[in-house]
């Protein structure tokens, strides 16, 4: 378990890249730390292993305060973005140098090396430099080396990053199964919703060095806290549209709806409603958002339809087949959304 108080990083210049965070992550778990470049993941991740000293808070490692500790005596591995295997050293040795610095024998980490290269498929290239491995490959020399320690937690910085789209998704499904098999507490840096979104047991959101929701994957995508959680979070984004409460109903972007419970008449709101959970139609309809087709962009199975209204553009996503023709007079249909008041979730729309 990693436990986080009153976490605080203050760089030179009074730049705030952790503000007072408070975590606990639990044992076994695979958590995301999610967010915009800049944002304090990486900082956050390179505090916890002993890279960057806090300002003011404690790190603890189960009932272990490591706050002042160095990262050799942390228990904790680490695979950064670039993976940092060294190009002098064999696959062999790659893997086996935690275990050297650690002063265990040669023939006991070699077999280590072994045995963990193995599990990763890596068996037939102990010999080879790693200018003579693909990217994957490099990938899991530095997935090796972190587990050939047996460390108490992983600590990932964009390990993904590097690879090319096929390979990204090939490797996002291995390293779920492994980090599942291993039960290892695992704390994954990404500026990657998908990524976070298919891989993590929890998802933190982070801007500028706080916290802005923490949850599940389904409560971050379903029920975002912020309109800002609810901009990042989804593979197309999620409509977010100004509103009024006028005459006992909700007037936004041509449409009239029913007023959610607790808002007065003259209240101002957005109103989010992710793409999915529209159906397109060209009958008129006073509870949709009215608009003309501009773009169709072909997702494979579906198509994501674009609606130039009198304010705002509007997404919508169709069933493959289903494309209207361009210039087409269209409505979009709400199934579910959510009422943003002052930037925070308000009530889920009816």
């Amino acid at each position: 378990m990693i436990s986080l108080h009153g976490l605080t990083k203050v760089f030179a210049g009074g730049v705030r890249a952790l503000d007072a965070i408070d975590l606990t992550i639990a044992d076994g778990e695979f958590f995301a730390l999610l967010g915009p470049s800049g944002c304090g993941k990486t900082t956050l991740l390179r505090t916890i292993a002993g890279l960057e000293t806090p300002t003011s808070g404690t790190i603890r490692i189960n009932d272990t305060d490591v706050t002042s500790l160095p990262p050799g005596r942390r228990d904790v591995a680490m695979v950064f973005q670039d993976y940092a295997i060294f190009p002098h050293m064999s696959v062999a040795d790659n893997i086996a140098y935690p275990l050297r610095i650690k002063k265990v024998p040669r023939a006991q980490r070699t077999a280590r090396a072994a045995e963990v290269a193995a599990t990763l498929s890596l068996g037939g290239l102990l010999d080879r430099r790693p200018s003579q491995l693909s990217g994957g490959q490099q990938q899991r020399v530095a997935l090796a080396r972190a587990i050939a320690c047996h460390p108490r937690a992983f600590l990932f910085d964009e390990p993904l990053s590097n690879l090319d789209a096929r390979l990204r998704l090939e490797a996002r499904t291995f390293l779920k199964r492994l980090q599942r098999d291993l039960a290892v507490t695992t704390v994954f840096v990404t500026h990657d919703q998908a990524e976070a979104l298919a891989l993590a047991d929890r998802i933190a959101v982070m801007s500028n060095g706080r916290m802005v929701q923490v949850g599940s994957p389904t409560d971050v995508f379903q029920r975002p806290a912020t309109t800002f959680v609810a901009a990042f979070i989804g593979s197309t984004p999620m409509n977010l549209l100004p509103g009024k409460i006028a005459d006992g109903a909700l007037h936004v972007a041509g449409a009239t709806l029913p007023s959610p419970t607790g808002l007065p008449d003259g209240t101002d709101i957005v109103y989010g409603v992710r793409p999915e959970y529209t159906d397109l139609t060209t009958t008129e309809r006073p509870d949709a958002f009215p608009g003309a087709v501009s773009v169709l962009e072909n997702l494979g199975t579906s198509t994501l339809v674009t609606l130039e209204t009198a304010g705002p553009l509007i997404q919508t996503v169709v069933p493959e087949g289903d494309e209207p023709r361009l210039g087409t007079r269209a409505w979009a249909v709400p199934r579910r959304a959510l009422i943003y008041r002052d930037d925070l979730l308000h009530t889920t729309a009816p």
